[in-house]
């Protein structure tokens, strides 16, 4: 079904740029798109946001009709500009030079039609079963593994909002945060794309908010809608997510393909392991989505064994990283990933390998293999 719409201020849009739409009018005053808004059965206007009062005239459109689909175009990439466009009420952003595809999709999105070719991202989860098991850590090493087995930016969110370190572990300072994401109304690939800290390793860190207030007001439903947004725009999406099983936590698991679950060699960690797993099989969690990785392994150090790990929690075990305190910390202090032969990123490779389905290139033999773990 053709939908007609509204083009104001913005000459350089076409008809054969936007199929299934059809340009009712292009106007070039204020009063005569307001005209035009109240005469014409239009689904959607598309206006400059860089002309003055911009966001004046997307309020006045939306008060003579308040299902209105606004698609704002700008070549304006500050987000906080763009925060402020959404928050008028402008239900889609394109950035100019205009794409067309771009613009396609963003009209389909403010008028609520469905997508051609949705193709949503894998969303990967990290948990760890008990304080200090490293699991941001392997959070991180992991999304570096994914950017580049994928062959795409991989989405790296710091879902600890009170107290997480994926920013840290990165030597980061980033301006904007989730909770900036969250204040901004209206998600899309745009908002996401001006709140990450794009990394030369191809993760886009999305950071916990500066302080415990911020964070208090980010809520679960704003959460959902920012990682299915992600999970739109990324062929990749990982989470870091607390320990601690609340709202965010659940909405983190939810939506994820897969719960990777960390754990050290002792039995409090494994108790934890099990009693985690328990709850999430009596929510409704199909178990076959979660993995488990053993970090900080030390041969013949526990008397919990690897095989007692499957035994007890009824699963195999992903990966098995070995414990390589020095160089952990040393990366984490000057904000840099782990060298590339590193026993540990090697290790983390290998689950990375496995996560996404991706042949690993390399022909060197992986730690896992060398000590008979691999398969």
């Amino acid at each position: 079904m053709t939908r007609s719409i509204l083009v104001h201020r913005v000459p350089e849009i076409e008809p054969d740029m936007i199929p299934d739409f059809a340009i009712a009018a292009y106007t070039a005053m204020r009063d005569e798109l307001m005209t035009a808004v109240g005469a014409l059965d239009v689904a959607a206007v598309v206006l400059d946001l860089d002309e003055p009062d911009a966001t004046g005239v997307v309020i006045k459109a939306l008060e003579l009709k308040p299902n209105l689909g606004i698609v704002g175009v700008t070549g304006n990439r500050d987000i906080e500009s763009l925060i402020a466009a959404q928050r008028a009420g402008c239900r889609q952003i394109v950035i100019r030079p205009i794409d067309p595809s771009d613009l396609l999709m963003a009209l389909r999105q403010a008028v609520s039609l469905p997508d051609e070719a949705p193709a949503d991202g894998q969303t990967i989860a990290v948990l760890g079963a008990i304080g200090g098991a490293g699991s941001t850590t392997i959070a991180c090493h992991l999304a570096v593994e994914l950017a580049r087995l994928v062959e795409g930016p991989t989405a790296l969110f710091d879902l600890d909002l009170e107290f997480g370190g994926v920013a840290r572990a990165f030597d980061l300072s980033p301006r904007f945060t989730f909770a900036d994401i969250a204040n901004a109304g209206a998600i899309d690939a745009c908002v996401l794309e001006r709140a990450a800290v794009s990394l030369p390793t191809g993760v886009e860190v999305f950071a916990r908010p500066p302080t415990v207030l911020e964070a208090h007001g980010v809520d679960e439903n704003t959460t959902r809608a920012i990682l299915r947004a992600a999970r739109r725009t990324y062929p990749c999406v990982l989470l870091d997510v607390p320990r601690h099983l609340d709202a965010i936590t659940g909405v983190a698991i939810e939506e994820c393909n897969k719960l990777v679950l960390v754990l050290q060699l002792t039995v409090p960690s494994l108790d934890n392991a099990r009693q985690i797993i328990t709850a999430l099989g009596d929510e409704g969690i199909a178990l076959d989505r979660i993995e488990i990785v053993v970090n900080r392994y030390r041969k013949n150090v526990n008397s919990c064994t690897v095989e007692k790990v499957e035994r007890e929690l009824r699963r195999h075990v992903l990966g098995v990283v070995p414990s390589d305190y020095q160089a952990v910390r040393r990366a984490s202090d000057i904000g840099k990933p782990l060298a590339q032969r590193n026993p540990v990123r090697s290790a983390i490779r290998e689950m990375a390998v496995k996560l996404s389905g991706k042949g690993e290139t390399s022909k060197d033999k992986s730690w896992l293999e060398k000590i008979g773990l691999g398969g």
